[in-house]
């Protein structure tokens, strides 16, 4: 077998394979005498009809089986050849192949990224200090109160600023209804809201009263294609409404299932220091992670690259529709989004071979026990039992995703313990 390799671009390498005919012609007859043992041709009892028949009737089914079958034989013998660290499943081009001639393909492969691994002990890392301030208690009540409040009828008295009015809104621009009649919308009477300039002009209505306003839609109206245009406003006032919040003193906390404000404040404070634990520690990861890609450098398989881009992407692309973005609106931008996602994703990649080389150096593996805690951690944040999770990763071929997944948390879990960490205010 004959076999040439040659690097096309970076961590890319491209074989031409030339398997002899001589090899072609025993993978024939060995598929042939096969198919002999179960061939079922008329006039011949099963497996015993003459090899020449078994020729004339087989051959497409004998040409599959002997591609599917040298092929990948003649492409592991070309990179053990060439000592390649392939990644992933080879592209097989360019593929002239008949019985009873040579066979020729091309096949190109990603290739493992060869690199020397700068020191990755003891790498500085700044800690903030988890320390609950009462400023930072205060807030977090003031939010409570927030989220409590309550909202009243007003007085018998005209629309006021910082109200809220429950209203049916009509909207037209140019001639054309906007949408449909809004029923029952409350609306912020705030200088800086979106609607100021609907809001602003309610100001002195009364409760049952209706007008025509007429306003200019702000630049940063949701609909871009009416921003800016002048709309005119049919508005019946409903009911107008003043926020109202609960005084911070025990009856309060009670409210909120506590036995009284101190308690309250007690947990709140054991909250935020938890948080604070917490977003601690992924900071602390995060800078870990950015000074190992900085400080690594080299090239990675452009296809790896698209993959975790496409990835990024697609995941970016959720969670802008959960807050109410249209999908078909957002497809339009895919260009904008690669080339927003690109460098982040080369990053990623060559993170993914950092931990790998670090993993491998240190002998760090995931083991059953691993996989048992990992079910258990997925049980507690879905709700389902972990026989059920544990199948579902088997069934979906899943399970050495996870795997790779755990030992890259026990690679960074490694690399923090023997990080240089200064504690910082």
């Amino acid at each position: 077998m004959k076999t040439k390799a040659k690097s096309v671009e970076e961590c890319t390498t491209l074989f031409e394979i030339e398997v002899p005919k001589e090899t072609i012609d025993k993978a024939f007859e060995d598929m042939y005498a096969q198919f002999a043992k179960s061939a079922n041709i008329p006039g011949f009892r099963v497996g015993k009809a003459p090899k020449e028949l078994v020729r004339k009737y087989y051959p497409k089914e004998a040409k599959k089986e002997v591609m599917n079958q040298v092929i990948p034989g003649a492409y592991q013998k070309a990179v053990e050849e060439h000592k390649i660290e392939p990644i992933g499943y080879p592209e097989i081009t360019d593929l002239i192949f008949e019985e009873g001639k040579t066979m020729t393909f091309k096949a190109k492969v990603d290739t493992r990224p060869k690199f020397k691994l700068k020191n990755y002990k003891g790498i500085q890392i700044d800690k903030k200090k988890a320390a609950v301030k009462g400023e930072d208690i205060n807030k977090a009540i003031e939010n409570l109160r927030e989220y409590n409040a309550k909202y009243v009828a007003a007085e018998d008295r005209p629309i006021q600023l910082n109200d809220y009015v429950v209203s049916d809104l009509e909207c037209v621009v140019d001639g054309r209804s906007a949408h449909k009649k809004r029923e029952n919308l409350w609306l912020y009477a705030d200088k800086e809201s979106l609607m100021s300039g609907l809001t602003e002009k309610m100001i002195g209505m009364k409760k049952g009263e209706e007008r025509d306003i007429e306003v200019a839609l702000p630049e940063k109206y949701p609909d871009k294609t009416l921003a800016g245009k002048i709309a005119k406003y049919h508005v019946n006032v409903k009911d107008i409404k003043v926020r109202s919040l609960p005084s911070v003193d025990d009856e309060f906390a009670k409210d909120l299932g506590k036995e009284n404000l101190e308690q309250l404040k007690k947990e709140i404070a054991e909250a935020l220091e938890k948080k604070m634990v917490s977003d601690s520690e992924i900071a602390m990861e995060n800078q870990l992670l950015s000074k190992l890609i900085d400080e690594n450098s080299f090239a990675v398989p452009s296809n790896l690259i698209k993959k975790q881009a496409h990835l990024m992407i697609e995941d970016a692309k959720a969670k802008l529709q959960e807050k109410g973005f249209k999908k078909e609106d957002l497809d339009k931008k895919d260009d904008e989004f690669t080339g927003r996602f690109k460098d982040d994703a080369a990053r990623r990649v060559r993170l993914m071979f950092i931990l790998d080389r670090i993993a491998t150096d240190e002998t760090i593996e995931a083991d059953d026990k691993d996989l048992e805690n990992a079910y258990k951690a997925i049980s507690i944040q879905t709700g389902k039992n972990e026989k059920e999770i544990k199948d579902y990763y088997e069934k979906e071929a899943l399970k050495d995703n996870l795997l790779e997944r755990i030992r890259e948390e026990k690679t960074i879990e490694f690399l923090l313990k023997n990080a240089d960490i200064k504690e910082k205010d």
